[in-house]
């Protein structure tokens, strides 16, 4: 069987697992534990593999489904060192929330996700954070964006209830979202506290490489930014309705940013400054994914679950 082809099977086991992971908790924990270890379980904490796993009295599983590590002397399950852990929430509810978080191209409300599960609002919002905070990028492991590459900003937020006449800054109530996206690669949306010069260009640099080829629009904001780009800064005139100049366009940046604005208004309605960031992450994981199916999607965001925490408190803080 050839690379492809296996590719393609595996891909549609995980599609055949999944509605059973979501509708049986043993299906749940047996498609969790398959995921993070692959037939070979070890033990979270000390890393050491060949853990036994724990039966009750009637020779059936642990009905904590606990594993027991030899080199440590310690009991641990599936959820242990992940999002799930000190979660009182089944598995299957978290195995149906990150195929609907993963699968919705506008993303899915919490309030939807406690209509499907009977969950109440506030845990179906705990569990949506908690995945939001899985699909995230760890800090320092995103290789900088290259070849050509696109930049631009947008504001996120309705209208003021006492609109400002514009010399006033009616972007005053909206928050700031800066986006970089390379052509047919990867995306880089940020939620930046202001749009100035300085801002920007700590952005920029921080993202892009500098043997880039930036394409922004006319602002003044990119003008001594572009100058740090080896490939050169090109720019097309929106003032003068120039939306391309051969393939000079921000039309890639734009597209995301609508996709963004239709899942922020026609699904969440509303999103709060301090947990924005973690919104963007959820469209740049299923941007990035896009040439994947739904079920290889959440597998992979089911992996970058394991090893990252994120207590009641954390979720309550800026993201």
């Amino acid at each position: 069987m050839n690379t492809r082809k296996r590719v393609a099977q595996a891909k549609s086991e995980a599609v055949a697992k999944l509605p059973e992971a979501c509708s049986d908790e043993v299906k749940a924990v047996e498609f969790l534990e398959q995921t993070r270890w692959n037939g070979d379980p070890y033990c979270p904490r000390c890393g050491c593999s060949g853990a036994r796993q724990m039966k009750g009295r009637n020779g059936k599983r642990n009905s904590r489904f606990l594993w027991h590590c030899y080199e440590c002397d310690r009991q641990f399950t599936v959820r242990t060192g992940t999002v799930f852990e000190d979660s009182r929430i089944p598995l299957r509810h978290w195995c149906y929330a990150f195929w609907a978080a993963c699968s919705s191209k506008k993303g899915v409300s919490a309030l939807q996700i406690s209509r499907m599960t009977g969950l109440s609002y506030k845990s179906a919002l705990f569990l949506m954070h908690r995945i939001r905070f899985a699909m995230a990028d760890t800090p320092g492991t995103t290789p900088p964006l290259t070849g050509t590459v696109e930049a631009d900003e947008t504001y996120i937020g309705g209208k003021p209830r006492n609109p400002r006449p514009r010399r006033e800054g009616w972007t005053k109530d909206k928050a700031a979202v800066l986006g970089m996206v390379q052509r047919g690669g990867e995306i880089r949306p940020l939620h930046v506290t202001d749009v100035s010069g300085p801002s920007l260009r700590g952005a920029l640099l921080n993202h892009i490489d500098r043997n880039a080829r930036l394409l922004t629009d006319e602002s003044y904001l990119y003008r001594k930014v572009g100058k740090f780009f080896l490939g050169g800064h090109e720019s097309v005139k929106h003032s003068i309705r120039e939306y391309a100049r051969g393939d000079v366009h921000t039309n890639t940046i734009e597209g995301f940013f609508s996709l963004l604005k239709r899942g922020v208004y026609g699904t969440f309605h509303s999103v709060s400054r301090k947990h924005l960031q973690r919104y963007l992450d959820e469209f740049q994981y299923r941007y990035n994914t896009r040439k994947l199916d739904d079920g290889a999607r959440t597998v992979g965001a089911i992996k970058k679950a394991f090893g990252k925490r994120l207590t009641g408190a954390e979720s309550r803080m800026p993201a």
